[in-house]
């Protein structure tokens, strides 16, 4: 994992000033913002030029690793809700299959894709990433408390495959 982590370094000039404070921190069950990777409106193309982040999410796995890491995906207002759930998980399995590229154990990402849920912002057009020991189950309830949503481990191909995601809200 620590030459995961130099290589990271090199490739995404990886620090911790790009984590910024997240209103929904105070949901994230025993989570710690990681990492905010920023998206062009109607997006989900990762710009491989700016600082992801990167760094910092595989050090807190090497120091962490029993944890998760939660990519929260988001969008902007605009557009309708289905469209703004499908471009959301769209930007989280973009930061996704980044991760698992330069080394991450899928096993310990989970997609969060969000619609409608959450404070509206036209800054939603990016991925949040967390880390958390806490379990699945705690994951899923902070998730479905904001709107609706997708929570995903490793069924993103199951997901991809159903043109109607299941839709976790209340």
């Amino acid at each position: 994992m620590k030459t995961i982590v130099s290589a990271l370094a090199v490739a995404f000039v990886a620090t911790a000033a790009s984590a910024q404070a997240d209103p929904r921190s105070s949901q994230q069950p025993e989570g710690s913002q990681l990492a905010a990777i920023e998206f062009e409106r109607g997006s989900a193309r990762l710009d491989r030029g700016k600082d992801a982040g990167f760094g910092m999410i595989a050090a807190w796995l090497e120091e962490n690793p029993d944890g998760l890491v939660v990519l929260d995906g988001h969008a902007d207002p605009s557009g309708p809700t289905r469209g703004n759930l499908k471009l959301s998980f769209a930007r989280a399995k973009a930061v996704r299959e980044a991760l698992v590229t330069v080394g991450v154990d899928p096993d310990h990402i989970v997609i969060a894709a969000f619609g409608e849920g959450g404070p509206a912002s036209t800054r939603d057009r990016r991925v949040i990433a967390w880390g958390t020991r806490a379990g699945m189950k705690a994951i899923v309830a902070r998730t479905r408390a904001i709107g609706p949503s997708i929570v995903s481990t490793g069924l993103i191909s199951a997901l991809e495959m159903n043109p109607r995601p299941v839709v976790a809200s209340r």
